[in-house]
């Protein structure tokens, strides 16, 4: 009985018997440092693993209706194409050479001489950054009705328009081929769904107007900056902020800023879209564009079929560094290769900014993609060897939109096979949603492991202070007369010691502070979102104050963050000293870091559903991060201040603004190498101005939520970040 109570105590007072006898918790806490090192590395080479051809498959045709390449082509329109070309240059050298209007009257009659049903279409868009610019536009368009149907379904055949005096190449070859098929498509019995011929104007402003206004959008619907949901509305009496800021309507400003409009006519459901970017009418091979809005992607097997159809018609094709005529001589080549194709898509989604016209259809479920034209000097980029390759003329080309269209015609429902998440290493191969989730899943798993070690190290420590109260109650507990003289000199001794190493009135208070705070955190957690909320609907203000002073609104937006990162940035660490009388405790900071890496992995998980590159990119570069911060305890000595020095710089290089504008730097300095170090740091930071601008005005205009996101989700957590390595707190 002697042993058997003093095995007991000691059990008691060694731990929670739940938590640290079990042997998992154990060795959690000794090996989650290196298994979160090696889950972030194993995420990186996995990625850098996709471009093997063992690691990514070959591409091929869900959606048998296609019927891709079984038709005869019958396109005979090449002289008609070169006339319409020969003509829109002069019409726009006679009379748009110093304009950028688009030659709206010429359009007109060109498509209502080919029978089309023809309607213009006005749009204006109130600029939201500018304090009452407004620009308005008008887009052309002709419907073929479908002899064997009455409208339900339609197909879209779209060219941008650009002037002479723009700094892009022009669009007037695309626009010749678009007129030259539809007068080859006219007399044709075979449709079975409209074709739709659309020139847009100002770009994808033009092309957002049209699809709002053929969907029935309204100009006054709500948008996501009209409401702070059922908090407040702009107009509320009891917050009527245009009383503190005169002059400054805030609801106006609020307001949905593009008025699409309304279309006097319109066809069937949209299933697919072809965006036509021709400059010349000989070209060396066509770019097929993929990248929609937020990095949304069309269906694979559309992409397939623009591939094997450009193939087909004898038209070399590429997609980013992967080209039709370019074959790797061994596996290192071909590796290589697919993983830089991978690694520019992956790029090019972050922003979420479309590549082309055709991003715009896909936020409403039309598939869409763009054939941009390309010559052996274009802008873009010298393809290796180019020079060498066979020009494609308006024959080509219009044979190859033929086969396009008419196997699309095949279709008798919407685009539901196949793959809509997935990464091209080629034009003929690619990676589906199956291979590359692994990546961001080991990075979102380091994230867990380690707020598992951090949940059950605290846990136990919260055990071992009931395991003191538990030994004090033990000791205390009344024992037979038998035991009493037997062991009553011993646990007599033992109560002794551990009734004064843990006072009760001592526990009683740290189990007081425990409960409390979850009060504390969740008050600090909300006010952190509330900020980053505030700093997402702040571009309003700080354009307003700058035009106030005469400054160009990204001036005054860009420079007006940088001035708010500051505030934030020396405010923020004294925030969860509002919320309580004394210091915050290790336990509550040590629980915030618990929450904000369960938060900062459900975003990169939750984001990278729907965008991979961009939660991946976020989970690279905050794993790090996440990984190394922990709770800074005061004397921890001289080399434990060194470390907490670096990952304070590391915390301040990846605030998403200065993030941003190192990038720009460092992009900046690949473009423009001759530049030195102060020329590079100029070009950087205006980069990153018009870069923070552009952001701000797609989330108002498209719906892009890149801004939204970096202001509203991931700044709050950098600020818990920041918190966590700027409170010093006692040892537990």
């Amino acid at each position: 009985m002697p042993g058997k109570t003093e095995s007991g105590v000691r059990r008691i007072i060694n731990g929670n018997p739940d938590v640290g006898s079990v042997k998992w918790v154990k060795i959690l806490k000794k090996v989650h440092g290196p298994l979160c090192f090696l889950c972030y590395v194993g995420a990186l080479v996995w990625f850098v693993m996709l471009g093997n051809k063992e690691f990514n498959n070959e591409t091929y045709f869900s959606e048998n209706a296609l019927l891709p390449g079984l038709v005869t082509n019958e396109f005979n329109g090449e002289n008609a194409a070169k006339q319409f070309y020969s003509e829109l240059l002069r019409e726009m050298e006679d009379k748009y050479e110093d304009l950028d209007d688009m030659p709206v009257p010429w359009l007109v009659g060109k498509m209502s001489q080919l029978h089309l049903e023809v309607y213009t279409h006005n749009f204006t868009l109130n600029y939201p950054m500018g304090q009452g610019q407004v620009f308005q536009g008008t887009n052309v368009y002709g419907i073929l009705r479908a002899p064997r149907t009455s409208s339900l379904e339609a197909l879209v055949v779209t060219a941008p328009y650009r002037a002479l005096s723009t700094h892009q190449k022009g669009t007037a070859a695309g626009i010749a081929l678009m007129l030259a098929f539809a007068k080859f498509a006219r007399p044709q019995k075979y449709w079975a769904k409209d074709i739709i011929f659309l020139v847009t104007e100002h770009e994808q402003l033009g092309m957002q107007a049209w699809l709002e206004a053929y969907h029935g959008l309204q100009s006054d619907a709500e948008t996501f900056h009209t409401s702070l949901g059922s908090f407040w509305k702009p107009g509320s009496p009891n917050l009527d902020f245009g009383s503190y800021f005169p002059g400054f309507s805030w609801e106006g400003d609020h307001k949905k800023c593009l008025n699409p409009g309304k279309l006097k006519g319109r066809s069937g459901s949209i299933q697919a879209a072809i965006n036509l970017e021709f400059s010349t009418p000989k070209i060396k091979y066509i770019e097929v564009k993929i990248e929609g809005l937020n990095g949304q992607l069309p269906n694979l097997d559309l992409v397939n079929l623009v591939h094997k159809l450009c193939l087909k018609s004898g038209i070399h094709h590429s997609y980013r560094n992967s080209y039709s005529w370019m074959r790797g001589r061994n596996k290192m080549d071909e590796w290589t290769n697919s993983f830089k194709t991978m690694f520019d898509m992956v790029l090019s989604q972050i922003d979420g900014v479309p590549d082309g016209n055709h991003g715009l259809f896909h936020r409403f479920g039309i598939e869409a993609v763009t054939l941009e034209g390309r010559d052996a000097q274009d802008p873009a980029g010298t393809a290796p060897r180019a020079h060498a390759l066979s020009t494609a003329n308006f024959y080509r080309l219009g044979v190859a939109l033929e086969s396009i269209l008419r196997s699309l015609n095949n279709l008798l429902e919407r685009f539901h096979q196949s793959y809509f998440f997935y990464l091209l290493a080629a034009t003929h191969r690619f990676i589906s949603i199956g291979q590359y989730m692994p990546s961001l899943c080991l990075l979102c798993v380091a994230m867990l492991i380690r707020a598992l070690s951090l949940w059950v190290t605290t846990i136990q420590q919260d055990g071992d202070d009931e395991a003191d109260k538990q030994a004090s109650k033990q000791t205390n507990k009344p024992k037979p007369e038998k035991e009493k003289d037997s062991d009553a000199e011993e646990l007599g001794d033992q109560k002794s010691e551990e009734v004064k190493k843990v006072p009760k009135a001592k526990r009683k208070k740290k189990v007081d502070d425990l409960s409390m705070s979850v009060v504390n955190i969740g008050a600090n957690y909300l006010l952190v979102h509330l900020i980053g909320y505030a700093v997402m609907n702040s571009p309003f203000i700080l354009s307003y104050i700058g035009n106030y002073y005469d400054k160009p609104s990204e001036y005054s937006v860009y420079y007006g963050l940088i001035a708010i990162s500051v505030f934030l940035t020396i405010l923020t660490p004294f925030m969860p000293r509002f919320f309580r009388k004394g210091r915050i405790t290790y336990e509550e900071l040590s629980l915030v870091n618990i929450l904000v890496l369960i938060e900062l992995s459900t975003v990169c998980l939750s984001v990278g559903m729907n965008n991979f590159s961009l939660g991946f990119v976020i989970a690279v570069v905050y794993t790090p991060l996440a990984l190394m911060c922990s709770v800074v305890v005061l004397g921890a000595g001289k080399k434990s201040a060194f470390y907490l020095m670096i990952k304070r710089l590391v915390c301040l290089l990846v605030h998403p603004l200065v993030a941003v504008s190192l990038s720009m730097i460092v992009y900046s300095s690949f473009l423009f190498p001759e530049e030195g170090f102060l020329g590079m740091l100029s070009r950087g930071s205006d980069a990153a101005m018009q870069a923070t601008m552009f952001s701000i005005v797609d989330s108002m205009i498209y719906g892009n939520w890149l801004f939204n996101l970096s202001t509203a989700v991931i700044l709050p957590i950098w600020i818990i970040f920041w918190q966590i390595l700027s409170i010093k707190v006692a040892a537990p």
